[in-house]
């Protein structure tokens, strides 16, 4: 009837935690629920009487007669003799409308801001679809498509903007959502154990620097220097492993930019998303061969101040973000790409075919990282900025010079390395300071960095402009 269904556990023991949306209950083998809570487990009557009005309002679209879910419903239950108690008048508005959504109940998992990825795995009750939480990590949910064609018919419906489809002879599919969201979705025969959608979720509050202050994953005086470096046109690529945040440290940076500053960013998947009025983003075309390479080379003639390549995958895209760099366009070059140190960046990076001496130009990798650490009888994931080195060529090989790190991921070794020969000569010339003076400047923006936690997205750009244009 639906394709999907809801289930209520009968071995709940307590609740772990709860809001409007959810409910996180803990089971009898020590299990964790993921439970939706705006919706019950319904009877079979119950599923047959959403689908029939379902089908109804849809067909009342086709023919153009103005109707609104809920008067579907009461006609519908009206024509039948049907009468809906109180707690079904509640529910069943909700229901019907994640019955004609795109998402379908995939809508009801997307609304909640606290999840990072949702997971359908199949189908049956054995195949749930499952969630990452940012506090909880990856859960169960009460909820599984019992049909793979209603897989595909939501894959497809999510992904219609695009005028893409999923197909057994194009079994694989890759979307952004109307939301800025990523999607997956895989059928037969690329599928094995069954149909698959795995949407990456758009946060809709974007980090700011003072936000991944706040929430430990960067040290004030880290996104200080960096701020500073990004101001003194120096290039940045952010690498680590999968999941760590590396598109969202890349965002947060990009609030160091001038608010009057032109910014073109290349993606195959658009996550890059600023505050600046003059922002233009490309992306990579399916099928008319418009790739990253080309995209890249294409912002040589767009006369950008700042240039972001959202990914760096392949040999191509590789020489095209150096080729940025080394032509000296704009004020900066930035990219995130794979790899868990600045030393694996680097490796990377010479096997993709770039020169040493030419991985020596970009100013700074950083490295963001994402791990496992017990707490208690937990193991909590993690994810923090653990490294700022600065490549160098020294007695005619690249050396990695360290400005920052974190012993074992969890400490600082020695805080902010001074070290720094390139970037520390960039940031005295801009800002006209001897280089005993870069400590000071870095320990004043932490503290503006910590004072300014509080405001918005739109704020935040308003206020690192009006303490850098307080410079001038």
């Amino acid at each position: 009837m639906l394709g999907w269904a809801i289930y209520r556990p009968k071995n709940k023991v307590k609740t772990v935690s709860e809001n409007e949306l959810r409910e996180i209950a803990e089971l009898e083998n020590s299990e964790r629920l993921y439970i939706v809570k705006r919706l019950p487990e319904l009877s079979s009557a119950e599923a047959e009487l959403a689908a029939e009005i379902t089908r109804r309002f849809l067909e009342s679209k086709g023919k153009r007669r103005e109707t609104t879910l809920k008067q579907e419903m009461e006609e519908h239950c009206r024509s039948l003799n049907i009468i809906l108690d109180e707690r079904q008048r509640q529910y069943m508005p909700i229901l019907l409308h994640n019955c004609v959504a795109a998402a379908g109940i995939l809508s009801e998992l997307l609304q909640d801001e606290n999840l990072e990825e949702i997971a359908v795995t199949g189908t049956g009750k054995a195949k749930p679809i499952f969630v990452f939480d940012s506090s909880f990590g990856w859960l169960a949910t009460n909820i599984y498509f019992s049909s793979a064609d209603k897989v595909r018919q939501v894959a497809n419906a999510m992904a219609s903007h695009t005028g893409r489809r999923i197909t057994m002879q194009k079994p694989s599919l890759n979307a952004v959502l109307n939301d800025g969201s990523r999607m997956n979705a895989c059928i037969e025969p690329a599928a094995f154990t069954g149909p698959t959608i795995t949407i990456r979720k758009f946060r809709k509050s974007r980090f700011t620097p003072s936000n991944l202050i706040s929430l430990g994953s960067v040290g004030a005086e880290e996104m200080a220097l960096l701020w500073m470096a990004m101001q003194s046109d120096c290039s940045i690529l952010v690498c680590g492993n999968t999941g760590s945040g590396k598109t969202t440290l890349l965002n947060s940076l990009l609030n160091f930019v001038p608010k009057n500053e032109r910014i073109v960013s290349v993606e195959e998947t658009p996550e890059i998303v600023v505050p600046h009025p003059h922002f233009v983003k490309l992306s990579t075309v399916d099928g008319i061969e418009i790739g990253m390479q080309e995209l890249i080379v294409n912002t040589l003639r767009m006369r950008p101040d700042r240039v972001i390549v959202g990914e760096v995958r392949e040999k191509g895209e590789a020489k095209a973000f150096m080729d940025t760099i080394l032509a000296g366009q704009g004020k900066g070059t930035y990219a995130t790409f794979h790899a868990q140190s600045a030393l694996e960046a680097v490796a990377r990076l010479r096997a993709l075919g770039i020169l040493e001496i030419d991985a020596a130009s970009i100013d700074l990798i950083v490295t963001q990282k994402r791990w496992t650490e017990k707490h208690g009888a937990n193991f909590l994931e993690r994810r923090a900025l653990v490294e700022i080195c600065e490549p160098q060529i020294v007695k005619g090989g690249l050396s990695l010079n360290r400005l920052f790190s974190a012993h074992g991921f969890g400490k600082k070794e020695k805080g902010i390395v001074r070290k720094s020969s390139r970037v520390n000569e960039k940031i005295c010339r801009t800002f006209g300071l001897a280089p005993d003076g870069i400590r000071k400047e870095i320990s004043k923006r932490a503290e503006f960095l910590n004072k300014i936690s509080g405001k918005n997205w739109g704020e935040y750009l308003d206020e690192i402009n009006g303490y850098c244009n307080s410079e001038t």
